[in-house]
């Protein structure tokens, strides 16, 4: 299906296919990881400002290991994990003015997917965070009263989730 008109807009390549590389790399130093895991690494870096489908993924996760960069290792599931080799962490060591590059094109694509939200909702955040640290500071915490404070967080964590 194809959009038109002047709602329409059409996102723009985030990464050539060699910074996408690096950049599963760089997470994969990070933390081993299955093909998925990684998938949801990018998407939640990004805030869902970029999800690379399995298809670029996939290439990508065989090629490092084919160069030695990391190895798979069959783990439940029928999955395999990816774990970072000395080669592959000999490479990325050459390669972290690009990974820096990398990581501000995905600051700059979250910043322009994810506007910040209005004022009034920081400060309201942000009066719930200085009240409750308030109250720990000067003693009048008590377990009940903890137990309270995560009670009512939860149920408006809850509502507006509902919205």
């Amino acid at each position: 299906m194809t959009h038109s008109g002047p709602t329409a807009r059409r996102k723009s390549k985030l990464f050539t296919r060699q910074e996408l590389t690096l950049f599963v790399l760089h997470l994969i130093q990070i933390n081993p990881a299955h093909g998925y895991e990684i998938i949801k690494t990018i998407e939640g870096y990004s805030m869902g400002a970029y999800i690379p489908s399995p298809g670029v993924i996939y290439p990508i996760l065989t090629l490092i290991v084919e160069e030695g960069f990391a190895t798979a290792t069959d783990i439940e599931g029928g999955k395999k994990q990816f774990t970072m080799t000395s080669a592959g962490s000999e490479f990325l060591l050459l390669k972290r003015k690009e990974i820096r590059v990398i990581e501000e094109k995905m600051k700059t694509r979250v910043i322009e997917n994810n506007p910040p939200p209005a004022p009034e909702l920081i400060y309201a955040i942000e009066n719930l965070k200085i009240t409750v640290r308030a109250k720990s500071y000067n003693g009048e915490m008590t377990p009940e009263k903890y137990a309270k404070i995560i009670e009512y967080v939860n149920e408006a964590t809850r509502k507006i989730n509902e919205l």
